[in-house]
């Protein structure tokens, strides 16, 4: 490429590189706002669980303590069953 010699020309080229350079910022613009949407998402997801959370604290309370409870229950009988073997297997061992 022969190097321009009019000023028309030297300013013709800085036209055409600013305007390369306006469609280059305009995609990362919308890139940039596309990103920053996105982003947003999980602040979102976060709010709306802490309302929920607030506005159905109690049952939610509830299903908690009674699955808790019943879990427990559970625990306990299969402890107090095998706790229970093991005193009957001991009164077996004693009486002979």
């Amino acid at each position: 490429m022969a190097k321009p010699q009019t000023t028309d020309e030297k300013l013709d080229i800085i036209v055409a590189i600013l305007q390369k350079m306006d469609s280059r910022e305009r995609w990362k613009m919308w890139g940039a706002f596309i990103r920053g949407t996105l982003s947003l998402i999980p602040v979102i997801i976060l709010v709306l669980a802490t309302w929920y959370t607030v506005v159905n604290a109690d049952s939610l309370l509830k299903k908690i303590t009674s699955m808790a409870a019943e879990q427990a229950g559970r625990v306990a009988q299969q402890n107090t069953g095998s706790l229970v073997d093991q005193f009957n297997q001991i009164n077996k061992y004693l009486k002979k």
